[in-house]
């Protein structure tokens, strides 16, 4: 029978212990495992960093590929992508001085246990096999549900991608097609954040994780600022005719605007869910991790810059820009 350890009241600010308040470390056997059609381990990094376009290095934390902890990572995380249908196993495996962690399959439904949310199940403390079924094709996202508020601030967060039967190419099953594919998960980042305790605030001190102020912007993991304009990862190369998928994340706490710089964006999905009819628009707003799936079809040549706007929750005005382009011959 599946139980949940009482809180583990030791650690506090400093986070020199393996386990600080308001924690369930714990790590039992998956309930009702089988056998998988993908599986994904991944482990801790937790000494990253990014170097911003005014040369300042923020440090990050997030998830390794291939079950073990080390020095600094990608970011955001390895995309985790599988097919609709298949029965997933993630692996984590938290190790030595990472702490506590979770992972969280965001928009995904699995059973409790398998959910990933720390203080409504438990906190990894060792290795526990997440079980799950992709049932919907779509974009999500996967992160870190410890102390959420600091570790996905962090950066502990990756794309999720559920292909539908008919593979790379189709949105979901019998839904349009596409040519060419990006990822933006856009994110604000407060690096007066990014030096706490993996375990700050969870005792019950204030350590200003309700008071927000962004400094930097990014889209995939680079600054917006500059570096996106022109970044591969990040800028789309294309041509006329050609159809772009564009999977937007907001990975962010901020609400959101998107434009695209004058193409028009057909809407064909939100948070993993198919639109019974597309819709065509110019700008989509979004509020944090709020996802959508959007086809552009440029019809003439040219350069078109897309701006992420960041908001302020209460008056609605701009807190920051990150920007990227879409090249089209």
């Amino acid at each position: 029978m599946f139980s949940v350890q009482k809180p583990v009241l030791m650690g506090g600010m400093g986070g020199g212990m393996a386990g600080g308040c308001y924690t369930y470390p714990d790590a039992p056997a998956t309930p009702g495992l089988t056998t998988a059609d993908a599986v994904f381990n991944r482990g801790i990094y937790m000494n990253g960093s990014v170097t911003m376009d005014d040369g300042r290095a923020v440090e990050v934390w997030g998830f390794t590929d291939g079950g073990m902890g080390g020095m600094g990572g990608q970011f955001p995380s390895p995309a985790i992508r599988v097919t609709e249908g298949q029965i997933v196993h993630t692996v984590l495996t938290v190790q030595g001085r990472m702490w506590l962690h979770t992972i969280h399959h965001h928009g995904i439904e699995p059973s409790q246990e398998n959910d990933g949310v720390g203080h409504y199940s438990f906190d990894v403390d060792g290795t526990y096999t997440y079980q799950w079924k992709a049932s919907h094709a779509g974009t999500y996202f996967y992160h870190c549900h410890t102390n959420t508020v600091l570790h996905a601030e962090m950066g502990m967060y990756g794309a999720l991608i559920i292909d539908p039967p008919e593979g790379w190419g189709t949105l979901y099953s019998g839904g349009p097609t596409y040519d060419r594919e990006v990822v933006w998960a856009c994110d604000e980042f407060d690096s007066s954040w990014h030096g706490l305790p993996w375990d700050a605030g969870t005792c019950g001190g204030d350590v200003g994780l309700n008071d927000l102020n962004p400094d930097y912007f990014l889209i995939t993991g680079v600054d917006g600022a500059q570096s996106a304009l022109t970044d591969p990862s990040v800028a789309v190369s294309m041509t006329v005719g050609e159809r772009l998928l564009v999977r937007y994340i907001n990975a962010g706490y901020l609400p959101q605007r998107i434009t695209f710089g004058g193409l028009d964006a057909e809407v064909h999905m939100s948070d993993g869910r198919a639109f019974p009819t597309p819709v065509n628009t110019t700008v989509i707003e979004s509020c944090s991790a709020e996802r959508y799936d959007c086809i552009i079809t440029p019809t003439a040549s040219g350069v078109y810059e897309v701006v992420v706007e960041f908001l302020d929750w209460v008056t609605g005005q701009v807190r920051g820009t990150a920007r990227t382009r879409i090249t089209v011959a």
